[in-house]
């Protein structure tokens, strides 16, 4: 049974009774047809027909059903005695009331419907009757109400394994809307409202008063294998080597599930050697029963600094975080996966809805034009040219939005990647150059701070595209996790005064304030637009960025702390 007729068969369980009458009356009549039978007999099968009406009308009622069914059967069993006994080419219709009352009334439906029709065959059997074969037309009539009470079941059958499906699915529904209300309302109630960096942080600050360190950080593993830190205190980047798949402690503590002590700090670097500065390093598995969720990581140059006593009481501080991380790190997936398909759905309403429409009128105008053309009517070709540039730029317009909606940080690609792409498509449709500085370390932020980094990156560069009228673009993006900084430049006009119906710049701080992010908005020297945001990184002057000629020079940017 396929989705579309299972979906029918729930919501409207008559219309398969319905088709089967349908059915059944056409083979009757066709066996009418080739049979050898009176003229007269085609009357008893539209009176049967009519008997199938009033039973589909009436079984929009339970007792109405009932009667109707019964009606229904006194008449086939009527006009089986008058159109040749157990010959009779209306004998498999017996099957459309006893399957309609199984599907419709279940087993007990089934067996008042063949009940009665046994009650009805069985009067006509005693009517006197010239040419009634009594034991060939009992033959006859008990086969075809067995197999018609076999039918009846069947249905009753497969109703009761669809209202229990229903009411599994109905159930899932009910569970899942009632987990989602107390999520709903525990989000709301909640320190942080289940923000996991906050959770992260939080247990950094914990430690810190437990333990000594010059470095920790909290990791979790996101998609793609990988270690995303959360929250880092110490060194102003984080780059000790964390690759499950290599030779670390990190690595050791995922695969064997317990706390890693050791007596260097860790390995740093893309390729790394094996550690010997001395000093001790901690790794610590984040667990939630058997299921590892993250890694606690800290170093010190102290030399046995995580005694059995420390880390009792690290395992403490870990064990109570757990949970809060773990549920953090999921409302943040649930949000992303919403936020996803929500952009792709709307993606998919301006495909097919207005720019389908303005595609149309398109070439509406075209055909006006022509005709326009051909009667010598220039002035108007020359105003319908001008429209058609115009709604040419509004489909061009709509097509980089659906662009902009779908796009999205690949699980494996990370945000270059994506800005990468990004940056290809607009810098084949506008007229500016792009320059693009990547340096891209390669651990990977969180899933939600790569997704708004990206949608800031697409705001600012879309407004240097509509509205600077820019010659160069410049885009510098640099992620050293937990630190990030996105840089877009333009030398445009400039900054100008803001419309009373434009939220560009608004969004664009709400998103940094998801992230905690640093956002900087003001003119560039000598003319354009700066936009700049920075995540976790430390106070002090901004690294250089390339001017109109590419060459690098300071941002000017006052000094500023870090959150």
């Amino acid at each position: 049974m396929s989705k579309r007729s299972a979906g029918l068969f729930a919501a409207a369980p008559g219309v398969p009774a319905r088709l089967l009458r349908a059915i059944l009356l056409l083979g009757c009549t066709a066996l009418w047809f080739v049979g050898d039978t009176p003229g007269e007999d085609l009357a008893w099968i539209g009176a049967v027909a009519a008997a199938a009406i009033v039973a589909s009308v009436l079984e929009q009622h339970p007792v109405g059903g009932l009667v109707g069914r019964s009606i229904e059967v006194i008449v086939w069993a009527a006009a089986v005695n008058f159109t040749g006994h157990d010959l009779s080419p209306l004998l498999p219709y017996l099957l459309a009331p006893v399957f309609a009352g199984g599907l419709l009334a279940r087993a007990a439906g089934a067996s008042m419907a063949a009940g009665v029709a046994a009650i009805a065959l069985l009067v006509t059997i005693s009517a006197p009757q010239d040419d009634l074969d009594v034991k060939d037309y009992s033959i006859a009539a008990a086969q075809w109400t067995v197999i018609a009470l076999l039918g009846g079941l069947v249905a009753a059958w497969a109703r009761r394994l669809q209202q229990a499906a229903g009411d599994a699915q109905l159930s899932a529904y009910a569970e899942a809307h009632s987990l989602l209300s107390q999520l709903y309302t525990v989000s709301r109630r909640l320190p942080g409202s289940l923000d996991p960096r906050s959770t992260a942080e939080a247990l950094v600050e914990a430690v810190a008063r437990t333990a000594r360190f010059r470095a920790a950080a909290v990791l979790v593993r996101t998609e793609g294998d990988r270690l995303t830190p959360l929250a880092f205190r110490g060194e102003d980047r984080l780059e000790w080597d964390t690759e499950l798949s290599g030779e670390n402690a990190f690595a050791d503590a995922w695969e064997t599930e317990e706390t890693q002590v050791r007596r260097v700090l860790f390995a740093r670097g893309p390729n790394p050697l094996p550690p010997t500065d001395p000093g001790n390093s901690l790794v610590m598995p984040i667990r939630i029963g058997d299921r590892i969720t993250g890694l606690l990581g800290l170093e010190t140059d102290q030399v046995d600094a995580y005694d059995e006593d420390v880390l009792a009481e690290i395992t403490e501080l870990v064990n109570g975080a757990a949970l809060r991380l773990e549920t953090g790190v999921l409302f943040d997936q649930i949000r992303e996966l919403a936020t996803t398909e929500e952009r792709r759905r709307l993606a998919r309403e301006i495909h097919d809805g207005i720019a389908q429409e303005l595609a149309s009128l398109g070439y509406i105008i075209d055909e006006i034009s022509a005709v326009a053309a051909e009667a010598g009517q220039h002035d108007i070709v020359e105003d319908l040219s001008g429209l058609r540039q115009e709604m040419s730029r509004i489909v061009k317009e709509l097509r980089l939005s659906i662009f902009d909606l779908r796009s999205e940080v690949d699980r494996y690609g990370g945000l270059g990647a994506a800005l990468s792409e990004y940056l290809r498509a607009i810098g084949t449709t506008s007229g500016f150059t792009v320059h693009l500085t990547l340096d891209e370390s390669s651990r990977r932020l969180p899933a939600e701070t790569e997704a708004e980094l990206l949608r800031i990156a697409q705001e600012a560069i879309n407004n240097a595209r509509k509205h600077a009228g820019a010659d160069n673009l410049w885009v510098t993006c640099r992620i050293h996790p937990p630190d990030a900084e996105l840089v877009i430049e333009d030398d445009g006009t400039g900054l100008g005064p803001g419309r009373a119906d434009s939220y560009g710049l608004e969004i664009m701080k709400e998103r940094a304030a998801r992230t905690r992010a640093m956002l900087e908005i003001r003119p560039r020297n000598p003319r354009g637009t700066y936009v700049g945001v920075r995540v976790g990184l430390p106070g002090g002057s901004p690294p250089p960025v390339p001017d109109r000629r590419g060459k690098l020079v300071p941002a000017g940017q006052s000094e500023e702390s870090g959150p």
